[in-house]
Order: C-alpha cells, then structure tokens, then sequence
C-alpha cells in the first residue's frame, strides 16, 4: 500500500485556504500548511516532504515568486490559483505554469493536482 502524496498549500484567505484543505483531504491527500504569509510558504517550500504545491499568487500582498522558485529548484511541481491574470504570474513560469481561476472548482483543482503527480 502507498501511503498519501503530501501537498503543501499556501493560501492567505482563511476560507478559501479552509477549502482547498477540506477539497484535497477529501481526495485522499495529506495537506502540509496552509500557510498564509509568504514567510510561513518559504519556509515550508525549503523543508517539507511534499510531492507536489497549490500556491496562491499573492500572500498579504506579497508575491510567491520565491516560494515556486524554491519548489522548481527542489523540482516540486506546482500550480498557481489566483483571481487575477496570467500577467500577474511570476514571469518565469507565464505561459507553463498551471492555473486555477477563483472561485475554485473542487473537480477542477483534484484533477489539476493529480496530474501534477507522478504516475504510480
């Protein structure tokens, strides 16, 4: 038996951070975080043992570009959710990068971190 992929969270709207939690523990994963500050993500993003990340675009106003830069560089797949446009996604990954639109769909965000992970 495998045990569950671990995913790391980082979302600074406590509701919406509550959702994305309760959509993937329904799902069958274990969730690491949420963190809601960008100081709270890096810090998860350097240490924890996680197979793959949902990352809001903007923490209290601050942008998560570090945070998908140390996952890319721990080759941590990722994706971004966000209410705003794939302008406003750290330049790097504009145009590769997975997005999910706010409000997020529960089916949309479980098949969008499943194909994150690597196939058994």
């Amino acid at each position: 038996m495998t045990s569950a992929a671990s995913i790391l969270v980082a979302e600074d709207e406590f509701l919406i951070a509550m959702q994305v939690e309760a959509i993937l523990t329904q799902a069958g994963w274990n969730v690491i975080g949420p963190a809601g500050t960008l100081p709270e993500a890096v810090k998860l993003a350097r240490s924890a043992a996680c197979e793959a990340a949902v990352l809001d675009v903007n923490l209290r106003g601050e942008r998560i570009d570090e945070v998908a830069n140390i996952l890319a560089g721990r080759g941590i797949p990722f994706l971004f959710t966000t209410g705003y446009s794939q302008e406003d996604l750290p330049a790097r990954y504009r145009g590769s990068a997975v997005i999910i639109a706010k409000p997020i769909s529960a089916q949309e965000l479980v098949q969008a971190v499943r194909d994150l992970l690597p196939k058994p």
